[in-house]
């Protein structure tokens, strides 16, 4: 069970807000963006004013890890620690960073490494970590993807921890109960697992020791993030339970961002993980047990065999090329090779910094419908070899020339140019991404699904996913948009997912500028990766700059063109003369990423989020 209460003044929660560091040395135009980057992390002019301000407040470092320090960004502001002199500047090389969607967790990463663990056992501890403070968007009881990047041997692997149906599980119960038992939203849960296998191929530090550095932020307590308090007062679970309610509710209403709250229920369940494995998890034990009794009282059809029969996947990522650079995303059933489609169709575009950025949203609003329609076709190859037929026609540069053949210069497409099934994918999803002192990189995502996943809660307080959502079925959407065969509900199989952590490296040699990202927003994710690589590896944008610039997604069931608050009235204008329909939002997605560029290291959180943050080892 929670408890709930008011942290004492010495365990203040660690906030501290900063932009990116220097990047890296080689052309001209990198050396220009290190000097820049090299002056935000120093704090010159206003950025100096905002350090102190932060200091003034009370707001304490996280403790200086590496060679030099640390500079932690939150909330748009930085800190470096400890300050030095302008004649040392020119040979920091950085350690590492890592960036998470709480600054919380993101601190927690950064003492994993500090005590030599691997990045493998940092990202696995800030997941676990995020399970905890940010309960809406994963959890134990959730799935994701990792992608792991060995630089030194120039090796990718991917492990996929996507939920899977239960044995049971038909499309016609879903069709007739999916709004009122959701229980039958419940896939088997791949975390545990999923996390095992990372830590089991790259871990250095023992498993119990990286759970016991989650289990401690559970037991110890955390300040309730903003986003954490507007889920709760915005998004609460339907039909929600007393479980529920009495862990997060207690006192009938939404907390307050910065109220204390603990979950030794959760630090509980975590040791006995890093005791007993994750045959805790899957092997009939209590938790199990409490899981599929959870499950079922509320309609579901899981059982303890679903369990037992759980794997996660290692595979090989897909990959492109683009720009010179290879682009390593996950295969289906997951979006990866949309994602490179959209790549490899903006590629033949004359998109440099001579054209104009209206030109330019045009030719990307027109893409992404391309690649998002394919996306729709995806789903898992294993219940359909057609999938990866379809992927291979999405990874051909041939394929998008066709492709790109058929977008007007100058005016919208008044259909899309394929046909489209059902996209509704998890809104709601968390981010891990590190470049550690190992030279690894991982990027990892995890969701429940929708936020706090179905709802339900077992008595050991594990919050179970919705991911049977991710499926499609007739008349599953408002719109009644048409099914997907190839994500048609089946015994055992993975549904479609937008969870894209996404690696960039050299096309040829170890050397130049390596990137982990990572995003939320399912479809609109796909979209925000989509900008921010064409920002980066197109436009030479540095990383803080490409992550705060403006975002565009086609909602293409709606037909509507959504463009994030940072458009301008002349770039909405732009797009309607050319025949979008241009529907205003205040966020699409949160994308945040880590670059590396020759000894130079730098995490990066989108500044749309209030809560993540992004710190660098120096």
């Amino acid at each position: 069970m929670a408890e709930w209460g008011r942290r004492p003044a010495n365990e203040k929660e660690r906030r501290q807000r900063g932009e990116e560091g220097p990047k890296g040395r080689g052309s001209r135009y990198e050396q220009d963006r290190t000097r820049k980057e090299l002056d935000e992390v120093r704090g010159t002019g206003d950025s100096m004013g905002k350090i102190i301000e932060d200091q003034k407040a009370g707001l304490p470092p996280p403790t200086p890890v590496g060679v030099l320090g640390l500079v932690m960004t939150y909330g748009g502001r930085g800190l470096l620690l400890p300050p030095p002199s302008p004649l040392s500047l020119p040979q920091i090389f950085h350690q590492g960073a890592v960036v998470t969607d709480a600054a919380h967790c993101t601190s927690l990463g950064i003492e994993v490494l500090s005590k030599q663990g691997s990045s493998v056992d940092a990202a696995v501890a800030a997941a676990l970590c995020l399970g905890i403070v940010a309960p809406h968007s994963s959890g134990l009881g959730g799935g994701g993807v990792m992608l792991v990047h060995d630089i030194r041997r120039n090796e990718s692997h991917l492990i996929d921890f996507r939920e899977s149906a239960p044995g049971a599980l038909r499309e016609e119960a879903l069709q007739r109960s999916w709004e009122t038992k959701p229980g039958l939203l419940v896939g088997v849960p791949g975390m545990v697992k999923g996390l095992h296998e990372a830590h089991q191929l790259y871990g250095r530090l023992p498993w119990s020791q990286v759970l016991a550095f989650a289990a401690a932020v559970a037991q110890d307590g955390f300040n309730v993030t903003h986003d954490l308090a507007r889920a709760l007062a915005e998004q609460p679970p339907p039909n929600a339970s007393e479980r529920f309610r009495e862990t997060f509710l207690p006192l009938g209403h939404p907390p307050l961002p910065g109220s204390l709250l603990r979950r030794p229920d959760l630090a509980a369940v975590l040791d006995v993980l890093g005791t007993s494995g994750p045959a805790a998890f899957y092997a009939g034990g209590n938790l199990t047990l409490e899981m599929v009794a959870e499950a079922q009282h509320a309609g579901g059809v899981i059982t303890e065999e679903d369990f037992s029969n759980y794997s996660a996947l290692v595979e090989n990522p897909v990959c492109g090329v683009y720009r010179g650079h290879l682009v390593l995303s996950p295969p289906p059933p997951h979006t990866g090779p949309a994602l490179i489609s959209a790549l490899n169709i903006l590629e033949g575009f004359n998109l440099t910094t001579l054209v104009s950025r209206e030109q330019a949203l045009h030719w990307v609003a027109e893409t992404l419908k391309i690649a998002l329609a394919l996306a729709s076709r995806l789903g898992d190859p294993v219940y359909d070899s057609t999938i990866t037929e379809s992927m291979d026609d999405m990874l051909s540069k041939v394929e998008a020339a066709y492709l790109r053949g058929h977008i007007n210069d100058s005016q919208a497409a008044p259909a899309p140019l394929l046909p489209v099934y059902e996209l509704d994918g998890a809104p709601t999803a968390a981010q891990v991404l590190i470049m550690g002192p190992d030279d690894f990189i991982v990027a990892m995502v995890s969701s429940l699904n929708r936020p706090f996943g179905s709802g339900l809660i077992t008595p050991s307080g594990i919050l179970l996913n919705s991911q049977m959502l991710d499926f499609s079925w007739p008349n599953r959407t408002a719109n009644h948009s048409a099914p997907s065969l190839e994500n048609s509900v089946q015994p055992g199989k993975r549904p479609l997912s937008f969870l894209l952590p996404t690696v960039v490296r050299p096309a040829e040699g170890l050397c130049g500028t390596y990137l982990a990202l990572g995003a939320n927003g399912a479809a609109r994710g796909l979209s925000g990766l989509t900008q921010v690589l064409l920002n980066v590896l197109t436009l030479n944008r540095n990383l803080s700059d490409s992550l705060a610039h403006g975002r565009l997604h086609p909602d293409l069931q709606s037909n509507l063109l959504q463009v994030d608050s940072e458009f301008t009235e002349e770039e909405i204008e732009f797009l309607e003369a050319r025949g979008h329909h241009v529907e205003k939002v205040d966020v699409l997605s949160w994308v945040h990423g880590s670059r590396r560029t020759n000894n130079f290291i730098i995490g990066v959180k989108d500044p749309r989020s209030p809560d993540a943050a992004g710190a660098t080892i120096l």
